[in-house]
């Protein structure tokens, strides 16, 4: 009788898992965008696994470990987006830059890892030991794949998030994908972008209504594939034919499914459907807290601080005593000149643009500018000020109350010294008008730029290689799409204009701050934009033109005059430019001095 019962209930429960496994499902497009990264990201970890590691192993066929890296990376690239999204962390140990990461704060170094590194050791000579090492960060990549494959396994993903992620891909090639920025010795990024472009198809085939949107990438991988010539490629053409307006298509598809936007890591507004305008960015982004948002009124008062001598101590100067309007807020001098007529260690920088960064002053010794404008105010070289005093003094001054009643809805004033640091860097902040000739060339007027201008542009984003340490849009050291870092780089900066009997200008940068062997000579990297007004160039102003500036980076930086630094963060190979190229690198340069 039990068995009989027992067979009974083992058909009960057969017949209806049958049913079930019968019945279809319906996978979410957002989930079947995971499943597809999922596949991917298998099949590359299987090629790297099966065939570059034992290539490099074998130690023999360097042309077969070149064409299987290659391969390796073109499939990394087409979920490059997914990755970089959902794994910010892992994804440096797969294509971070070739430099060691530094936590200041854990005191702790993590030597680079992943394409980069491997692509550095493949395009050189591989002696014993850097074969070994090699080896050894295939191994390491092969490791950070598997755990992003079990992170997998528990993640949730909104259809917002992939439209998100697919946004920033298109940034992220126009930032860097093209410029040869994460493959400087191979110079694939063409085909590499191609890839990108094949990934962001593929997810989009899990999504209704965009029939639009997918012609618009094939467009786009037609012409990488046709023009596919690293030092001729136009990219300039490539952004605003191409990379921009399948951007605004992406954008027009998601509303279509009425998908909302996401809540962005990266500093652009949500929906920003371009690099390029002044209402792409949000200055908010780059603030610590909704205390510090940004408000007119804020900026009104800070503009009045910026001008008022009451900063210094005994009423000498203020910040516009070296930070000149006509000079793109910079004074023109070699070196900065202090309250006692002493010049001080370094060139007066820029204030245009500045908000837009993560790390101030050129040793990064500043992280927000509230505290670039304390430390200035209180620096005895500069202004040997104290805001408590400077507040005092302010709260006597009616017209100051009023300005601070309006930008903080006080009463009386109270005015204290975080305000004052607050509204000046408020005021630094607004000092971004985006109306360089550039700016209204990518909104549309197409007569802003002559013809070379534009080879200009091109060769800065391609064989000139200055957009792989200056990122659009912003032309600083903050990369795109995310601008969640601010970079500095060991150039080699020579104490003269000498390059026969060149010699290392003798200040450390961030070393003097963080004795790190990478931060010796290193500096941070300035905003080019209004360049053509802010001579002398380098923090030492040992420039006085940029013609000595791009013959500097054309000879391989300090290594190319003699200069020998093992940290030097820029390539030492020499750019080959002609005296054409340099007229015409220069000649784009100029166009982004705001009118």
């Amino acid at each position: 009788m039990i068995s009989r019962y027992l067979i009974l209930a083992i058909i009960f429960i057969t017949t209806t898992s049958l049913v079930i496994l019968c019945i279809p499902t319906t996978k979410s497009p957002a989930i079947s965008c995971k499943d597809y990264a999922t596949i991917e990201i298998e099949r590359l970890a299987a090629m790297i696994n099966d065939t570059l590691l034992p290539l490099a192993q074998q130690e023999q066929d360097i042309a077969a470990m070149k064409a299987s890296f290659l391969a390796s990376r073109q499939q990394f690239k087409k979920i490059e987006y997914y990755i970089d999204y959902f794994f910010p962390t892992t994804v440096k140990a797969i294509n971070g830059p070739p430099i060691a990461e530094i936590e200041l704060g854990e005191n702790m170094i993590e030597p680079p890892s992943g394409f980069q590194v491997i692509e550095d050791y493949l395009y050189n000579n591989l002696d014993k030991s850097s074969h070994e090492a090699l080896i050894n960060e295939i191994k390491k990549l092969n490791v950070s794949l598997k755990r992003i494959l079990q992170y997998q396994k528990t993640y949730t993903i909104t259809d917002a998030q992939i439209f998100d992620a697919l946004r920033l891909e298109i940034f992220r090639i126009t930032a860097l994908g093209i410029t040869g920025f994460d493959a400087p010795l191979s110079l694939q990024s063409l085909p590499e972008a191609a890839a990108s472009l094949t990934g962001l198809k593929q997810s989009l085939h899990f999504y209704p209504k965009n029939e639009e949107t997918l012609t618009l990438i094939d467009h786009s991988i037609n012409y990488l594939r046709r023009y596919n010539n690293f030092n001729h490629f136009d990219r300039l053409t490539f952004i605003t034919a191409y990379l921009n307006p399948l951007s605004e298509s992406l954008k027009d598809m998601r509303k279509k499914l009425k998908i909302p936007t996401a809540s962005s890591l990266s500093a652009l507004q949500n929906d920003a459907t371009s690099l390029f305008g002044a209402d792409q960015l949000d200055i908010n982004k780059f603030v610590g807290n909704k205390t510090a948002y940004f408000s007119a009124e804020k900026a009104a008062l800070g503009s009045a601080l910026f001008n008022d001598i009451r900063l210094s101590n005994g009423n000498k100067k203020s910040c516009a005593s070296c930070h000149h309007a006509d000079k793109a807020f910079t004074d023109g001098l070699i070196k900065a000149v202090g309250i006692d007529r002493n010049n001080l260690l370094r060139n007066t920088p820029t204030l245009r643009y500045a908000g837009f960064q993560r790390a101030f002053f050129y040793d990064h010794k500043a992280g927000t500018l509230e505290d670039q404008a304390l430390d200035v105010v209180h620096n005895k070289e500069e202004m040997k000020g104290t805001l408590t005093t400077t507040a005092a003094s302010l709260q006597l001054d009616s017209t100051f109350v009023t300005l601070f009643d309006r930008a903080y809805g006080t009463a009386s004033g109270d005015i204290n010294p975080w305000k004052i640091q607050h509204a000046l860097a408020t005021y630094i902040r607004s000092l971004a008008p985006f109306t360089s000739k550039f700016d209204q060339y990518m909104a549309g007027d197409d007569k802003q730029l002559g013809d070379a201008e534009k080879k200009g542009f091109n060769l800065f984003m391609g064989k000139a290689k200055c957009a792989t340490c200056h990122f659009v849009p912003i032309f600083n050291g903050s990369p795109a799409p995310l601008f969640d870092k601010t970079e500095a780089e060991v150039l080699g900066v020579p104490a003269h204009p000498d390059t026969l009997q060149a010699t290392l200008d003798n200040d450390k940068g961030r070393y003097l701050l963080n004795p790190y062997e990478q931060y010796a000579y290193a500096f941070k990297t300035p905003t080019l934009r209004n360049i053509a007004q802010t001579a002398p160039y380098m923090h030492n102003g040992v420039y006085q033109t940029l013609e000595e500036v791009m013959d500097f980076y054309n000879r391989g930086g300090g290594a190319g005059i003699g200069i020998h630094l093992e940290n030097q963060t820029l390539s030492d190979q020499k750019l080959n430019l002609s005296k054409q190229e340099i007229r015409d690198i220069i000649a784009f340069m100029q166009t982004l001095s705001d009118e």
